[in-house]
């Protein structure tokens, strides 16, 4: 049996320590979220396509309504994206680069905290690479046939996330500025690839095609409507993000692999600059007028990760060694420390989340809700969907908890959840979150049910963090309060 690479010894250890952690960290506000996709399965939803929905569904198969059966897959998929990597690295680089390609990818800190969790980007990463590695084995072999399988791999990350369509533009802007490789535009197999991808993504279309079009209206027009102001400081918060999230150990090998990937001799390397250059020159572009999510960019790192793996494997010097095991122990002692702290919650430090203390406070809403008639419902109401995800899963009641929509406001998916005229006339159980805000809420409660009384004030009291403070309603006749009609187009 063939001894198993230093590289593979590693990312095996790393993920046996993020299943570990999966397990112990209770789920974020938007993993929790993502579970109620899991809950009411669906060909796509409001604020992504299906595949970690699916994902979670299946982890539910094996490990039920648990933190560990929402990123069970999400892991898989993490793990994935490394060997692919490293493999890449391997052919392009040879041997020693596969160890450094493993390093650098998981040491990220954005990526060890997301490509192994309950977020869309974990698929998306493991689709992205993966078509980035058939494309180049394409083009580098010269077999048209490795189009196909790419066609499917990039249109299922189109159902992950809908960024992946950055890999089509930089693929266009790639074979465009190659010399070598242009002559596949002349042939059918890039454009048989691109169709594969737009069938693959069918579910999408057709979801958004019985929904008027929501989703790709909200990624697409909603998100930049606020692009209507020069913001010099969000374009530095962009790049410093960027660096802080993916890069804060490796910034000097990254920049010195982006400066020579242009005009490298290798075309391989000129190929990984184009995976890279217009995805994270867009949002760089879009970070002057408008905040920018620091997961938006991600996947233009990956090929830049493995031309990064090529340059310390070509380094020639013993401190090329020390440097790798220097920075593998800080990292490690680094990621331990957070992991143990959003696990258990080391006193006098802030919490990374509010993830901690949510089964008090399911458990005082459901003594709550017991108190009131037969099908009375939840309204779980703060800051964006955060309350009613994290009430939905950790009661567990995702078809009877409801966020802002019965007040007539948008609430992105759990609009699509709610009938308000299936609710009429039903008493409800009201958790509303204290935050900035709180007082409107009450009031459209007020004016959404013949009657409200207050019950009781929660205080859920964190180690370290600030204290999560509710107010408790008991809300009876509810009056279906239809959504306004959006604006017209």
């Amino acid at each position: 049996m063939k001894q198993i690479p230093v590289w593979g010894r590693w990312l095996i250890a790393v993920t046996i320590v993020r299943a570990v952690f999966a397990a112990l960290i209770p789920p974020t506000p938007e993993e929790a979220y993502h579970w109620d996709f899991a809950r009411h399965l669906d060909w796509s939803y409001y604020d992504h396509p299906g595949m970690i929905a699916w994902s979670i569904a299946l982890g539910r198969l094996f490990f039920g309504d648990t933190s560990f059966a929402i990123r069970f897959i999400p892991l898989l998929f993490a793990a994935g994206t490394t060997v692919i990597l490293a493999r890449l690295a391997t052919k392009i680089y040879g041997e020693p680069a596969a160890l450094w390609a493993v390093l650098f990818q998981t040491i990220q800190p954005i990526t060890y905290m997301t490509a192994g969790s309950g977020f869309p980007d974990s698929p998306m990463l493991f689709f992205w690479a993966a078509t980035m590695a058939l494309v180049w084995e394409a083009l580098d072999t010269g077999r048209g046939i490795l189009w196909i399988p790419a066609g499917l791999t990039l249109g299922l990350g189109m159902i992950s996330k809908y960024t992946i369509v950055f890999f089509g533009v930089s693929m266009v802007c790639y074979l465009l500025s190659s010399k070598r490789d242009r002559r596949w535009l002349a042939t059918p197999w890039p454009y048989l690839s691109a169709i594969l991808a737009l069938v693959a993504f069918t579910p999408v279309t057709y979801w958004n095609a019985q929904h008027d079009w929501a989703s790709i209206r909200f990624q697409g027009k909603s998100r930049f409507d606020s692009a209507n102001e020069f913001l010099f400081t969000a374009a530095l918060k962009y790049l410093g993000l960027q660096v802080a999230a993916v890069l804060p150990f490796t910034l000097h090998v990254a920049i010195a692999a982006i400066r020579r990937s242009p005009r490298s001799e290798r075309p391989a390397e000129r190929y990984f600059f184009w995976c890279f250059a217009p995805m994270f020159l867009f949002f760089f572009a879009v970070s002057w007028t408008m905040p920018t999510h620091v997961l938006w960019p991600l996947p233009c790192w990956l090929g830049i990760t493995v031309m990064m793996s090529g340059a310390m494997a070509e380094w020639k010097s013993p401190n090329a060694r020390r440097y790798g095991i220097g920075l593998a122990a800080v990292t490690a002692v680094l990621f331990l420390a957070v992991s143990v702290h959003a696990a258990f919650q080391i006193p006098k430090v802030p919490q990374l989340s509010p993830m901690h203390g949510w089964e008090r406070v399911a458990a005082k809403a459901k003594a709550l809700r017991d108190g009131l008639p037969e099908g009375s419902f939840y309204l779980g109401l703060g800051r964006k969907y955060f309350v009613a995800s994290q009430l939905a899963f950790h009661l567990p009641a995702p078809f009877e908890v409801y966020g802002r929509t019965p007040l007539g406001e948008s609430d992105q998916q759990f609009d699509f959840w709610t009938d308000v005229k299936a609710l009429e006339g039903r008493d409800a159980a009201v958790l509303i979150e204290d935050f900035k805000g709180d007082d409107e809420l009450e009031a459209k409660v007020r004016k959404c049910f013949r009657s409200v009384e207050p019950a009781e004030h929660l205080t859920v009291i964190l180690r370290g963090g600030k204290p999560l403070r509710f107010a408790l309603f008991r809300a009876h006749g509810y009056l279906p309060t239809p959504l306004p009609p959006p604006p017209a187009r």
